[in-house]
């Protein structure tokens, strides 16, 4: 119920009339289940991202994001975007959240028709780290195509993990390999 009373603000205010339209962002595999909805400020360059990821060995990982995105031109095949995420995670008893910096890169050349590569970085060091988090890295990338003008299919890769000041190994919230469905409003 906490989580609820922090997040529908942010709803509210991502759906307010100043975004015009996004991207819905599933993706599964036969453990791990994530969701992400980027929206897209009218006028700017601003994307506003929020985002969870579940798995079921009692693994959430919860992001709410900012980037910056330029795309030079319409017929650009590149665009890159640069940004932070607030990640707060839940792994069995430990819990943690981070202040990561990073961004995402999407290269869709014309001639490969519809076929595309994307990946993120997204780093945050302790002094962005809260309580006993030491560091969080969030990593992904993915091969796509584009099935329509407004949807695209992937196979893509993430590794998340945190290390925290109290435990001798790093805790793994995500590594594997999914399938993935992206459609654009």
């Amino acid at each position: 119920m906490k989580l609820l009373r922090l997040v529908a603000p942010v709803f509210l205010f991502v759906s307010s009339p100043v975004f015009a339209g996004g991207s819905l962002d599933l993706s599964i595999n036969n453990e791990s289940a994530g969701l992400e909805y980027d929206a897209t400020r009218m006028g700017s360059e601003l994307h506003i991202l929020m985002g969870v990821l579940h798995h079921e060995d009692n693994k959430d990982l919860l992001s709410l994001g900012m980037n910056v995105v330029d795309v030079r031109t319409q017929a650009s095949p590149v665009k890159i975007g640069i940004g932070g995420k607030i990640l707060a995670y839940s792994a069995g008893s430990e819990e943690g959240a981070a202040l990561a910096i990073g961004g995402f890169v999407r290269y869709a050349p014309a001639e490969l028709n519809g076929l595309g590569f994307s990946g993120h970085v997204y780093y945050s060091p302790s002094v962005l780290s809260f309580d006993e988090t030491e560091n969080i890295k969030d990593l992904g990338v993915k091969i796509e195509y584009k099935l329509l003008p407004t949807a695209a299919v992937y196979l893509g890769f993430r590794f998340v993990e945190a290390s925290e000041e109290k435990l001798a190994n790093d805790i793994e919230i995500a590594k594997d390999g999914h399938l993935g469905l992206r459609i654009h409003f």
